[in-house]
């Protein structure tokens, strides 16, 4: 009986000083990031028969395990995603704002204001030719602050390419993480007592847990039986116990040239489904924040052109033409010029030639009628094959020039029109355009190019400011132009939504601003939730110094108890050998 107390209190000897050294280790790790509290489970052992009944042998040590709530870690991770996405948008919100630099004089709102101010300035004085170069240079200064802000968002959008590369990088580091260790925690907890677990690689395992939740939406499956965990992003497996799918940047083409990275999942290649996290953060930013962005300031640029243009090309200058080529070009000069391909397509109309005579001042007005038809549409059930269709060509075109004295019409090698003056005192210039086709053609514009990332104010009139057309009509008669150029920012355009030039870009901006609100404040309220998530997990899982230092003293107590027992049962022991 003795020799089994003696077996008893040796138990609690050890129960006692695993519970210091559990407690000890919880303590020393306070400040270790990533540490899950520590507990020892302990049990009453095997009681023993004897003639006097069942004896109990003591207390023995069930296992080390790790204190932790799944069901709240998997409500983290989830929060964790969720303030990765919208953190990552907010931020692309605030490189797009600073780009834009709105609200200051160094935006294109002010570029705007100061290229239509110049405009006014030449009504003042349409005979002062340094007012118009100012016109030319503030409006080459809008196209270029125009460009810079579509130049930065590529920029942007590469930079976004980048990291998505670096996430995939990251992510495939940290699933072999947890591949390894699922391995490892597996053999170790295999040889132990049931209820033992490897606490440390555990530790080590809810870390890249942790960081894989920044990165993607995953769902995390423990196996009960082996310790090994599987991880899934949507229906798509990263890891299975001790198997592993790697994942890859693939890069698909994007309508403004920049190539799109989307991350792939092995073994077939398909989209991972990343729906939450850095990585769906980034594609929105790309794809919504500044690709959204960058097709309303792309459409916002080309119907600055276009308005400006269909206005501008009626208009004449202080002097006018005598060698004048197209910017734009066809590839076939037979087909209708709504057929030819160009940038902007004309319509039925008219516009007129002004042909000068600058040494009698007299003008004579030829008209050139533009009349174009519909594309023909193939009938399946018709016995004949489609007809071409008819309308003007660049080959009508040039005959109908040629048919006005004074001046002759011929095509260039790479089929762009050019119209030169018959003799040195003839001069030429355009009127009343109601086709378009000078605007399509880039025959006296302001503006070249078609969007954000090309345009530019035509370098003829970088050359010849006297060329800007401010007259309606004739060469320097008057300022009727500039007066509907000027008046642009107050003008309401059906075809920009019953708003002006200006109103259109305001109203762009001001969506981008709403968005932007919204989403940082989405991302502030998802900061909150998780905190508070973080707040639980540290009361559940945290080292409490209070909790420990109370279970330090109990296991010292009782550890002191079974020696104190150890010591009576040896007294008797002694007392029994000496009778």
């Amino acid at each position: 009986m003795l020799f089994d107390t003696l077996y008893s209190a040796s138990t609690g000897l050890n129960v006692s000083s695993l519970g210091i050294q559990v407690a000890g280790q919880n303590m020393s790790n306070v400040n270790t990031a990533g540490y899950i509290r520590e507990q020892l489970n302990i049990g009453t052992a095997l009681s023993k028969t004897s003639p006097q009944g069942n004896i109990g042998t003591g207390a023995q040590s069930l296992g080390v395990t790790q204190i932790i709530d799944q069901y709240l870690e998997e409500r983290l991770r989830n929060a964790q995603s969720d303030t990765a996405n919208s953190a990552t948008q907010s931020n692309w919100y605030s490189h797009l704002e600073t780009v834009l630099n709105e609200m200051t004089t160094n935006d294109v709102s002010s570029s705007l204001e100061t290229f239509f101010a110049s405009i006014a300035n030449v009504l003042n004085q349409p005979e002062n030719l340094t007012n118009r170069e100012m016109v030319v240079q503030y409006g080459q200064e809008l196209a270029d602050k125009i460009k810079s802000i579509d130049t930065a968002i590529t920029a942007m959008e590469e930079d976004i390419n980048k990291s998505i590369a670096s996430a995939a990088e990251e992510i495939n580091l940290l699933t072999s993480t947890i591949q390894q260790l699922n391995k490892d925690i597996a053999r170790l907890e295999a040889g132990q007592s049931p209820g033992t677990q490897a606490v440390t690689l555990r530790d080590e395992r809810y870390v890249a847990l942790d960081k894989l939740s920044q990165l993607i939406n995953i769902k995390v499956t423990e196996n009960a039986d082996t310790g090994a965990v599987t991880v899934t992003c949507g229906g798509d497996i990263l890891v299975s116990e001790g198997l592993r799918n790697e994942v890859f940047v693939e890069y698909r083409d994007n309508q403004n040239g920049t190539p799109k990275a989307e991350l792939t999942i092995a073994p077939f290649s398909a989209p991972l489904s990343a729906t939450s996290g850095t990585v769906k953060g980034l594609y929105a930013s790309r794809d919504v924040v500044l690709g959204g962005f960058a097709s309303q300031f792309n459409t916002f640029a080309n119907d600055l052109i276009t308005e400006f243009n269909s206005i501008y090309t009626s208009g004449q200058g202080l002097t006018g033409y005598n060698d004048l080529t197209s910017l734009s070009a066809v590839s076939d000069t037979t087909v209708p010029l709504n057929e030819a391909g160009l940038s902007f397509t004309p319509e039925n109309g008219t516009f007129n030639l002004l042909i000068t005579n600058t040494k009698t001042g007299v003008t004579i007005d030829s008209r050139i009628d533009v009349q174009l038809h519909d594309i023909t549409v193939s009938d399946p059930f018709a016995l004949q094959p489609p007809q071409p269709s008819e309308g003007t060509s660049l080959d009508d075109l040039v005959t109908a020039i040629n048919d006005i004295s004074g001046i002759s019409a011929t095509l260039t090698s790479r089929n762009e029109l050019r119209i030169t003056s018959d003799s040195p005192d003839i001069s030429f210039s355009f009127a009343n355009d109601t086709s378009g086709v000078l605007a399509a053609l880039g025959i006296n514009v302001f503006f070249t190019g078609t969007g954000s990332s090309d345009i530019s104010v035509n370098q003829q009139l970088h050359s010849d400011p006297s060329k800007f057309a401010a007259s309606r009509n004739g060469i320097g008669t008057d300022t009727l132009t500039a007066v509907e150029l000027a008046a642009m920012p107050e003008t309401m355009k059906e075809s920009l939504g019953n708003k002006s030039i200006t109103q259109s870009y305001q109203s762009i901006i001001d969506r981008n601003s709403i968005a932007a609100g919204t989403v940082k404040a989405i991302s502030a309220a998802d900061i909150s939730y998780q905190s508070s998530l973080l707040t639980q997990r540290q009361s559940v899982s945290g080292v409490n110094i209070d909790d420990e230092t109370i279970n330090l003293l109990v296991f010292q107590r009782s550890y002191q108890a079974a020696s104190k027992l150890v010591s009576i049962v040896n007294e008797m022991l002694e007392t029994l050998l000496t009778m």
